[in-house]
């Protein structure tokens, strides 16, 4: 009875500027290097994925915070993605994204109570041009604008109360999302470098709920490697430098203080080509510079599974 009453207090209080917004982000949670570049003409690109992250320790600005915990101990989340593109012509590609939140649970630091949301997220659907090739010098350069569409509005309830905005699986808001991709190869060495941006901007949701703008933006190295007396023979390693920018969200019109960050993120990453269809890939991310606005919970770790397939179909 007096869980259950306390659940309810929860769900029902503000959350004060020392009860952080540890999962208050905004869109799907970027699978991986699935697609790139512009996909050659009627060829599918199809990745699956799935992503374990978790908050464990309160940060104020970048330095840990050693206070006065919140009423939160631990947060975490497990999802799973799709990512697909379709290569229109060699010079036009489309691309679609959506996924699937097992649970999105806050732990409480009171008789380990839990609260968990769960359910299908947010989905984007581009158009990626590639804006310039220079077939002699491997150099690609392509843009994408898309919609981000929830796939619900309305937010989940407990017991008849809202779950709390850090742990709805939709934003329940729309937005429009603009990427821009630049390629360069070395095919002689198997070198290749990726610089990656994404821009997700956001509207105010039915809740009064303004999710603020998130910027990321990645550069990679690939080098890929040959051993051919592996069946396996086919590895490629990858190191991912992301920064990450999170702008405050807003509530009402009110800022809502203890939201938004900048963190960056090394990410080493090992893909192995199986069979020449499948290309299977795990990686981690690993925060190596965070500051937060106010106290918050922080990132302390997440890792993605992926498989990836392409399909070529008949000219």
């Amino acid at each position: 009875m007096f869980r259950c009453l306390f659940i309810a207090f929860l769900l029902l209080i503000p959350v004060p500027k020392v009860f952080p917004q540890c999962f208050a982000s905004s869109g799907n949670p970027v699978g991986g290097t699935a697609n790139m570049g512009v996909m050659d003409a009627r060829t599918m690109r199809v990745a699956g994925f799935y992503r374990y992250s978790s908050s464990n320790k309160y940060m104020e600005n970048d330095k840990l915070y050693n206070g006065t915990k919140g009423i939160l101990s631990k947060a975490w989340y497990n999802y799973s993605g799709l990512l697909t593109g379709y290569g229109v012509t060699d010079k036009l590609t489309i691309e679609a994204e959506a996924g699937y939140y097992f649970n999105k649970t806050q732990k409480y630091n009171y008789q380990g109570i839990e609260l968990t949301g769960s359910g299908l997220s947010n989905a984007v659907v581009s158009i990626k041009p590639r804006i310039y090739f220079h077939p002699d010098k491997r150099i690609e350069f392509s843009l994408a604008a898309g919609a981000n569409l929830p796939f619900s509005t309305k937010w989940q309830e407990k017991n008849g109360v809202t779950l709390p905005v850090d742990i709805q699986p939709s934003t329940g808001s729309y937005g429009v999302v603009l990427q821009s991709f630049l390629v360069k190869e070395n095919s002689f060495r198997g070198i290749r470098f990726f610089w990656v941006n994404r821009y997700e901007k956001y509207f105010e949701n039915k809740q009064g709920y303004l999710f603020g703008p998130l910027y990321t933006g990645s550069l990679y190295f690939s080098k890929h490697f040959v051993f051919e007396k592996y069946k396996l023979k086919d590895w490629t390693t990858i190191i991912q430098l992301k920064s990450q920018n999170k702008a405050s969200n807003f509530r009402n019109g009110t800022k809502v203080n203890a939201s938004g960050s900048v963190v960056f993120f090394l990410i080493p990453q090992l893909n192995a080509s199986i069979a020449d269809k499948w290309n299977v890939s795990v990686l981690a991310d690993i925060p190596i510079y965070q500051k937060y606005k106010e106290i918050q919970l922080a990132t302390s770790f997440s890792f993605a599974v992926s498989i990836i397939r392409d399909i070529e179909f008949k000219k």
